[in-house]
């Protein structure tokens, strides 16, 4: 299911989206469903914080009368929901240049002062957009590795991949690949979840055995293909002897 978070300060725009939005969920698709509608950013913030969403879909008003604006909270659902497909529902069109320097990376603008059928079918054309974006998405990410970094989506083969660990940077991440390294939002549990070629070394570092190049196991440290080395745990010693074994 296809998670879809609607913001929107004013009660009637509220209602109007979540109704246009219900009905093409009814006619069109069973994999979208309506997590939240709020008027206040607020709520959709203690959503992020409570339910975590993963390739959620959002649409938000940019001119919010609060202290957080549809930027600021576009940006904010962005650390959580890496894969976040946002789409402004606004007035304010001439505003698009500033998502594109703030990093947001919209889907898509939609303006709110035009005809109602028009209005509709650009809801129901950009809902069909984001599944097609994510179900995109899923399936690479199945054959390798993907990440965003601002509005780039990156999409590695697993040989690429030489490990990820945590930046200095709150819930950032570093990529170490064949290709150079790259920071970007997301969470190492949720990496291990996903891939499952992925190998945690450490509490702050998983790897990809494949890009091993060679283990000193009595200072337990770990040198790779690109010349980096990290420690590793104690207790993951076993493992990775295995893991050389079947890799050899």
């Amino acid at each position: 299911m296809y998670p879809i978070i609607v913001c929107e300060d004013d009660a009637a725009q509220l209602e109007q989206l979540h109704t246009l939005i219900k009905n093409y969920i009814l006619f069109h698709s069973d994999l979208f469903k309506i997590e939240l509608t709020a008027n206040n950013p607020n709520d959709v913030l203690t959503y992020l914080e409570k339910e975590e969403p993963q390739s959620g879909i959002y649409f938000l008003d940019i001119d919010l009368q609060n202290k957080i604006d549809g930027i600021q909270l576009a940006e904010e659902i962005r650390k959580v929901d890496v894969q976040a497909k946002i789409i402004f529902v606004t007035n304010h069109d001439e505003l698009a240049p500033l998502t594109l320097k703030r990093k947001v990376a919209a889907i898509d603008f939609i303006e709110k002062d035009q005809p109602l059928e028009n209005f509709r079918q650009e809801i129901y054309d950009t809902l069909t957009y984001a599944q097609q974006l994510i179900d995109e998405t899923r399936t690479v990410q199945k054959r390798g590795f993907s990440f965003e970094v601002g509005t780039q989506v990156y999409n590695l083969d697993k040989s690429e991949v030489i490990f990820v660990e945590a930046s200095d940077i709150p819930h950032r991440l570093n990529i170490f690949s064949t290709n150079g390294k790259f920071e970007f939002y997301g969470k190492l549990t949720d990496l291990e979840d996903k891939y499952d070629f992925l190998f945690k070394i450490s509490r702050s570092c998983l790897i990809n055995p494949e890009n091993i190049h060679h283990i000193n196991f009595a200072n337990r440290e770990i040198g790779f293909s690109n010349g980096e080395t990290r420690k590793f745990s104690i207790g993951k010693s076993r493992k990775l002897k295995s893991l050389i074994k079947e890799t050899l």
